[in-house]
């Protein structure tokens, strides 16, 4: 089969010496796959949250159980220590934050006096703000069923612990719906760079392709007993077995060896990539068909990847752009495959995610057929 003779070929030109394996695959593999173990103990570190509850009273322990629950902090109970010692713990980095609960809290409450518990943190950021809102709410929450049962006279609390009890376990709960969201789209870096260095990569195969139009090799091919359908397909064959293979390596580095995982099976995030592969495949060989040499492909591929990712929110949340740079990231395959991976990990299946694979798809088709009508093997080269 000549197509697959030529896609062997590429195969060998990008990995077959001993320099091309180690620099075009074992090198980027291992350095995107150590990034992803970084990645991957920075983003399961939660934020420290000591608490020093001194109120022997009802309130006060439902105060700290409250916070307790809360999944996104690591909670350190610390009843012997005092306020100053909650302080120097902030200060000194042992905590991210500090919760004092006084003495008097419950009995406050009850006497219907205004009274809070002080949090201490170093400055203001997104987490700790949201967990003194926590606080002002369950301080609300508290102040009020206080009020209420001492309404008629002096506190109940029996019927306090069963007031509090019951807004503990709410009748309402959350079930699945249609629409699966993760937390890729709002976290996407360590996706987003994959993504980059799969383009990347499909860049140095499409520059082989390229040089062989420069060195007349692929004018050569033109002229055996071959249909150009079959040369076409050979390159793009061997550039996507290239990249699949690469893909293979990072993602096993990353899943097995790094413990990095966007929260989605490895044959379900190496379909999306293989899919954005083809897209990106698609891209580059366009690219190629619209200049004259492989110094050219290097510089507008330098304007054409970076902001691109930059755009489709592989670095960050596409949210934050501005109304008309959203709706230009509807061009990039990247911000479809971010998509898909975030639907993914937000409890989606593979139906789920169809839109996007095939969005992917058809770009990939548009592309390639573009790329396939434009390079052509008798265009002279220029430098």
């Amino acid at each position: 089969m000549p197509s697959f003779h030529i896609a062997t070929q590429l195969i060998r030109r990008t990995m077959g010496s001993r320099r091309g394996l180690i620099m075009n695959v074992l090198v980027p593999a291992i350095f995107l796959s150590i990034m992803a173990g970084l990645f991957a103990s920075f983003d399961g570190q939660k934020a420290v949250i000591a608490i020093s509850n001194q109120d022997t009273g009802l309130l006060g322990r439902y105060l700290a159980s409250s916070v307790e629950q809360e999944s996104l902090y690591e909670i350190h109970l610390e009843p012997k220590l005092t306020e100053q010692e909650l302080k120097d713990m902030v200060v000194n980095g042992k905590a991210d934050a500090a919760i004092y609960i006084p003495s008097d809290y419950s009995a406050k409450l009850l006497e219907g006096s205004v009274t809070e518990a002080n949090l201490y943190r170093m400055n203001v950021q997104l987490w700790n703000a949201s967990l003194a809102t926590l606080l002002e709410t369950e301080a609300s929450k508290l102040s009020s069923s206080a009020s209420l049962v001492s309404s008629t006279g002096e506190a109940d609390l029996t019927k306090l612990t069963a007031l509090l009890d019951a807004q503990a376990s709410p009748k309402v709960v959350a079930d699945k719906v249609s629409m699966k969201l993760g937390k890729i789209v709002s976290n996407p870096t360590m996706i987003g760079l994959i993504l980059m260095f799969v383009m990347m990569l499909v860049s140095q195969s499409i520059g082989f392709v390229l040089e062989d139009r420069e060195k007349r090799t692929m004018a050569r091919m033109f002229t055996a007993p071959l249909r150009a359908i079959d040369i076409a397909f050979g390159n793009f064959m061997g550039s996507m077995l290239v990249g699949t293979i690469q893909l293979v390596i990072v993602l096993s580095l990353s899943y097995f060896v790094f413990g990095y995982s966007p929260g989605i099976s490895f044959g379900s995030l190496l379909l999306v990539l293989e899919c954005f592969l083809l897209a990106a495949v698609g891209l580059a060989s366009a690219v190629a068909g619209l200049v004259r040499n492989s110094a050219q492909l290097s510089q507008i591929n330098n304007l054409i990847i970076t902001p691109s990712c930059m755009i489709s929110g592989c670095f960050f949340p596409i949210s934050i752009l501005p109304d008309f740079m959203q709706k230009l990231a509807n061009f990039t395959p990247q911000k479809w495959a971010i998509q898909a991976v975030d639907r993914l990990g937000g409890g989606g299946s593979i139906s789920d995610i169809g839109l996007q694979l095939l969005i992917l798809l058809l770009f990939a088709a548009v592309m390639i057929a573009f790329g396939s009508a434009v390079l052509r093997p008798n265009r002279a080269s220029k430098s």
